[in-house]
């Protein structure tokens, strides 16, 4: 007899297993787990960089130049 309850407790487990498996395949749903989207910020108005006359106590260096490059041909 407790041959037949101890198949019988397989049984019912493989069977649980089973209709776990059926359910989450069932219930299975796309889940956002981050925001990869792309706002704009609420201000886009240009700001102008600040010069080193609005900062007090400050010396900073003159703004960078865009290098020159040769007229190659090729």
């Amino acid at each position: 007899m407790t041959e037949d309850n101890r198949q019988k407790e397989i049984r019912l487990k493989k069977e649980l297993a089973q209709l776990k498996a059926i359910n989450s395949a069932e219930n299975r749903a796309v889940r956002k787990n981050r925001d990869f989207s792309v706002g704009l910020p609420e201000d886009t108005t240009k700001k102008p960089m600040p010069s080193s006359s609005d900062i007090p106590d400050v010396v900073s260096l003159p703004p960078k130049r865009r290098g020159k490059t040769e007229n190659i041909p090729f």
